[in-house]
């Protein structure tokens, strides 16, 4: 029996299913949304990409740099049955601007996750260096095309991830999906250069801005812990010069955020080092026993790279054996 004209009509005022991220998400969130979004319209869905707050600058970047067109900016989720979390699968990074009972469907890759707060999703969880990753296998596995736009905006977000490729949550199915990707994308093998050169800019007041719009927080065993992370190239420069300023700003939002624990990741893109910068002596103490570093004054020098997403778990066994 073919379906009647009312049905089709009924079908075409339904809601689009809203795919988005954290509030303010980075470029993999960013990416991760666009893409799922395009993926699933090519399947027959009715949906939309949307960003509640704003994107992080380094999204913003190839966004502009491209002429790609931004995704809705939206100030909550109020409007939508229906969403899809990338990237994202924990309560506080929604900052209550989405209701958890909407969400139908998580794609993330992190170890630490909330997935059972979300009582109506299907969740995907997959480690591998980045989210956008899962999202272009969708397309690989399903024999779709994928537009320029989507492409590059992915391949920048699996090559941001990944470090370009040099991090240690990198997999070979990061670089199998960013080698289909390019082939649409067709960006240059320097293209990482220009992509953390853009993202080293931190002069003025974009330091801050860097700090907090890249900051999460996370409850750990019965402790809140504050973490800033910062990708950029000329990490040691940075704190010799703004190691102060980094702590005031960090100290802000200690106090603002009432947290147990605060500090900041700090990668140097180009040496492969982290750069941890805690100030209170309870901090360093926990970072000394978990990463086996070693501070001087309010900065230690870790060999090897590693992310936020890797040293949550650390602290997760460790604060909560008390």
């Amino acid at each position: 029996m073919r379906p009647s004209l009312s049905a089709f009509k009924i079908r075409a005022n339904m809601k689009p299913i809203l795919i988005t991220g954290y509030v303010n998400p980075d470029l993999d969130g960013t990416a991760g949304m666009i893409g799922y979004a395009e993926f699933l319209s090519k399947t027959g869905k009715n949906t939309v990409a949307g960003v509640i707050g704003e994107p992080h600058e380094e999204a913003k970047y190839i966004l502009d740099r491209f002429n790609i067109p931004y995704p809705l900016l939206l100030a909550n989720a109020n409007d939508y049955d229906e969403i899809v979390l990338v990237d994202a699968s924990d309560l506080n990074g929604l900052e209550g601007k989405i209701d958890p009972n909407k969400i139908i469907e998580i794609i993330d890759h992190r170890q630490a996750h909330e997935t059972d707060k979300f009582p109506n999703a299907k969740a995907q969880i997959e480690m591998v260096g980045a989210a956008a990753t899962l999202i272009a296998e969708k397309f690989i596995k399903n024999n779709l095309e994928i537009s320029k736009n989507a492409a590059i905006l992915i391949y920048g977000a699996i090559i941001s991830n990944t470090l370009n490729f040099k991090g240690s949550v990198t997999t070979d199915r990061d670089k199998a999906a960013a080698e289909w990707l390019n082939k649409t994308a067709r960006l240059p093998e320097n293209f990482w250069q220009e992509l953390f050169s853009a993202k080293s800019d931190l002069t003025g007041e974009k330091l801050a801005e860097r700090i907090e719009g890249d900051f999460a927080w996370f409850v750990l065993g019965d402790k809140n812990v504050g973490i800033a992370q910062i990708e950029i190239i000329g990490a040691d420069k940075l704190i010799s010069e703004r190691g102060e300023e980094i702590i005031k700003i960090l100290d802000k939002i200690k106090d603002e955020m009432q947290l147990d624990y605060i500090f900041q990741n700090t990668i140097e893109l180009l040496d492969c080092k982290n750069y941890l910068v805690a100030n209170d002596e309870k901090t360093k103490k926990l970072l000394e026993k978990i990463l086996d570093i070693h501070f001087v004054g309010i900065s230690a020098v870790r060999p090897n790279l590693i992310m936020r997403k890797q040293i949550i778990p650390l602290l997760k066994v460790e604060l909560e054996k008390n």
